[in-house]
């Protein structure tokens, strides 16, 4: 679902209570928040704006400042077959092209008082920048889907062990640690059980993106990584890991 079409389910849905705000997600942990109030002679504040400037003042609540426009494409910037940058948009160029009178704020949504109807939120930048990081919105009716992560079925170590590949940022990090293996194990003093501990990547999954990548990775080795680090080709190993299933 894009931002126009949300925006859209949105406005006709509370179109014509007292004041509302929307709280959503567009991906991987973005919000937005619309807000529209109604004045005394029954039309909204949207509406009147709309009808001063040719603009409807819409509130969104980002984070991240990014938004992957093609989020299966995440997978193959993992080893540079699409670099990040030609597969996300930040959410400034996504406001600039709204026709809308929009406020961005890139911040962690911190509590709900659903008393006094307001949103409590925090910069999620620099701690050392200067001004309040925190601040509030106010709401009367208020959406919240902040969308999901990654389930580790509770099994130890995974967090502290593994990477994830939902995101972007999940992708940079897999490719600075492949590239870190090698740097580390073509260093002198190492055994070649060392090496080979280091240069054996285990994909747990063998569904679709789990299958895929495993290539990607094999495809990135072989034809890149070898060729710079040719005297570690023996100890590369790639292992693909997926649950049973039994009827």
């Amino acid at each position: 679902m894009n931002a126009s079409h949300s925006w859209r389910k949105a406005s006709s849905f509370l179109r014509g209570h007292a004041k509302h705000l929307a709280l959503f997600t567009l991906s991987g942990g973005s919000l937005v928040a619309y807000a529209d109030s109604r004045s005394e002679g029954g039309a909204s504040s949207a509406d009147l704006v709309q009808k001063e400037n040719g603009k409807k003042r819409v509130s969104r609540l980002f984070r991240p400042g990014i938004i992957s426009r093609s989020p299966p494409c995440c997978l193959v910037s993992t080893c540079g077959t699409v670099e990040a940058r030609s597969i996300v948009e930040p959410v400034r160029n996504i406001i600039k092209k709204s026709k809308g009178e929009i406020d961005f704020y890139e911040a962690d949504c911190l509590k709900i008082d659903a008393a006094n109807n307001k949103v409590f939120c925090r910069s999620n930048l620099e701690e050392n920048l200067a001004g309040d990081p925190e601040f509030s919105l106010e709401y009367d009716y208020l959406v919240v889907a902040v969308g999901a992560q990654v389930n580790t079925f509770n099994t130890p170590g995974v967090l502290e062990n593994c990477h994830f590949l939902k995101e972007v940022e999940d992708a940079q990090k897999i490719r600075r640690s492949v590239i870190d293996r090698f740097e580390k194990s073509v260093l002198p003093g190492l055994t070649e059980e060392e090496r080979k501990k280091n240069l054996h990547f285990v994909i747990v999954g063998g569904g679709p993106t789990g299958v895929e990548f495993a290539a990607e990775l094999h495809d990135f080795i072989q034809e890149d990584i070898v060729r710079i680090y040719p005297m570690l080709k023996e100890f590369i190993r790639i292992s693909l890991v997926n649950q049973e299933i039994t009827f």
